[in-house]
């Protein structure tokens, strides 16, 4: 993967730490458990991260957020607000 030129300059961009992956039309974002703060502290920042790594809109995407007790939630994003709720 390319440097992250984006938390080069601005490391508090991003303090969570997950891993993520793919298809046509869904996000699985996956908590690693190993930052400061949990995908959900920081989930906004996440969300861009992935934007900047993607080069697009992910807004159109359904996004589901994996914590790392393993329960699952729906992300709801526009682009600029995020919003979670459980996954039914």
């Amino acid at each position: 993967m390319p440097p992250d030129l984006a938390n080069q300059f601005n490391p508090l961009a991003c303090e969570a730490d997950f891993t993520y992956s793919m298809t046509p039309r869904t996000i699985t974002i996956q908590d690693s458990g190993r930052a400061k703060k949990s995908v959900a502290e920081d989930l906004e920042a996440v969300l861009r991260k992935i934007e900047y790594w993607h080069q697009g809109s992910i807004a159109h995407y359904r996004i589901i957020y994996q914590s790392t007790q393993g329960t699952e939630h729906l992300v709801e994003w526009d682009g600029q607000t995020a919003r979670m709720r459980p996954l039914e």
